[in-house]
């Protein structure tokens, strides 16, 4: 039997970014794929990476599978975005610079 916790782990673990464009995979994971690639775009901006890591895919099934996807990571706070000219810009929320500042030592 399954106890609440791994309920909730199963349904929000981590986002997995995967390492290269794969065909074989779901959708959603060449969506992160082309976000990461990207690191920050709107739905029609990662459609559009996508259309050219497969072209063999129309342009217009490429961005709605983006928009689908993205909002549904950004709905379940699996992904950020911010409001650029009234357009949703995703991005993976990594952190790119290095802190700056030191920590507290314990003596």
């Amino acid at each position: 039997m399954k106890t609440p916790d791994q309920d909730f782990l199963s349904e929000y673990k981590p986002l997995h970014v995967p390492h290269e464009y794969d065909t074989n995979t779901c959708t959603q994971n060449n969506v992160v794929y082309a976000l990461a690639q990207l690191k920050e775009a709107t739905a029609d901006e990662v459609g559009i990476k996508l259309s050219l890591l497969a072209p063999e895919i129309s342009l217009v099934t490429h961005q709605k599978n983006a928009e689908d996807v993205l909002n549904y990571l950004f709905n379940k706070g699996l992904i950020k975005a911010i409001n650029k000219n009234g357009q949703l810009n995703y991005n993976l929320s990594k952190i790119e610079t290095a802190n700056s500042g030191k920590a507290d030592e314990l003596l």
